[in-house]
């Protein structure tokens, strides 16, 4: 028997199945058509989610073998179409691996593995990937192949405040200029699990070669922040990141090395408006200096950012003695909560 072209799609938990077949005559029951439903964890501003979920990448194995090469499915009125479409076989199970959305990577995908090599990191793209092993369909009315996506990145997110006075102290303004990430890795190859990420299945990819770090701005502009309350800074959309191991701070001098966060403002009396910081031996451009950020917990150790949590590092502004030592203490919360940097 020949397989033929055409499979419907039913796109999220939201959409049903839906069909539009033109198949011969000769063609197996529009039932047996392979289908999917689509679903994505729940996450914040610029996460995807089932709801905003516009494509996603398939593969499917058959012992081993390609059967689904690099498909490409697209969110279409209220279904899901791709082609080509294929149906289910006989008795073989298949395996399917998904990721969303198409992603640039540094090397050439194989089509006979599913695993996404050289991954480039642009810091905008929430990846997301799923797994389902195993799958089987007997009778005519094949049911949707159930996918469950899970997030394959970090979300990293910086806000900033003034150093909160206490009584007696000197309140401060902070004029943010520019913040950048620097000493983080930027190109990784993402190896899906072996088992299906199935809910209550706790399996999760695992990424390897990683490198490229790289200077990454996460704002570009002028911020005066003039109360004690923090607020988010962000103008290029950098909020996601390789997962990976943060190497510890080193701070020999004027030279750092090492994962930070990088804060280029000036510091004012918050009551007279009169700058305070920097002089101008600390000024780098327009008379504002940088303050870094060491984002490894005790600038002894590693730090970690794991597959799928979101992080949220608040910089907490204070005159600096130099430009270089800003203590911090660190608290986490699971995901989709974020796991907050408080940074004194």
């Amino acid at each position: 028997m020949k397989f033929l072209t055409h499979i419907a799609i039913a796109a999220s938990v939201a959409f049903a199945l839906t069909s539009c077949s033109d198949h011969d005559s000769d063609a197996p029951s529009a039932g047996n058509i392979i289908s999917f439903n689509a679903s994505a964890p729940l996450g914040g501003r610029q996460v995807v989610t089932t709801n905003s979920l516009q494509d996603f990448k398939v593969w499917a194995f058959a012992e081993g073998k390609p059967y689904m090469s690099d498909v490409t499915v697209d969110r279409s009125n209220n279904g899901w179409s791709y082609t080509p479409s294929m149906y289910w076989p006989s008795a073989t199970p298949l395996n399917f691996y998904s990721y969303s959305p198409a992603i640039r990577t540094a090397t050439a995908t194989d089509s006979s593995n599913p695993d996404i090599p050289g991954f480039i990191n642009g810091g905008e793209t929430d990846l997301l990937y799923a797994v389902n092993i195993g799958e089987t369909r007997v009778g005519s009315q094949a049911s949707p192949v159930q996918i469950n996506f899970r997030h394959a990145l970090s979300q990293v997110r910086f806000q900033v405040r003034p150093r909160v006075a206490k009584a007696g102290e000197q309140s401060l303004s902070v004029n943010v200029k520019a913040i950048d990430l620097l000493g983080t890795n930027t190109v990784g190859s993402f190896n899906f699990p072996k088992n299906s990420t199935t809910i209550g299945n706790q399996v999760a990819g695992e990424w390897s070669d990683q490198g490229s770090p790289e200077e990454k701005n996460i704002f570009n502009g002028e911020a005066m922040l003039n109360t004690d309350e923090a607020k988010e800074l962000i103008t290029t959309g950098y909020i996601f990141s390789i997962p990976q191991t943060l190497p510890k701070s080193d701070i020999s001098g004027n030279s750092y090395a090492g994962a930070y966060a990088r804060v280029l403002c000036e510091i004012f009396d918050r009551n007279t408006g009169v700058k305070i910081w920097p002089q101008a031996a600390d000024a780098v451009t327009d008379g504002a200096g940088y303050i870094y950020f060491p984002l490894s917990a005790d600038q002894t150790s590693d730090a970690e950012w794991q597959l799928g949590k979101a992080y949220r590092y608040t910089l907490n502004i204070d005159v600096p003695a130099s430009s270089s030592k800003i203590d911090f203490d660190v608290t986490v919360e699971e995901y989709p909560d974020f796991i907050d940097h408080q940074i004194n």
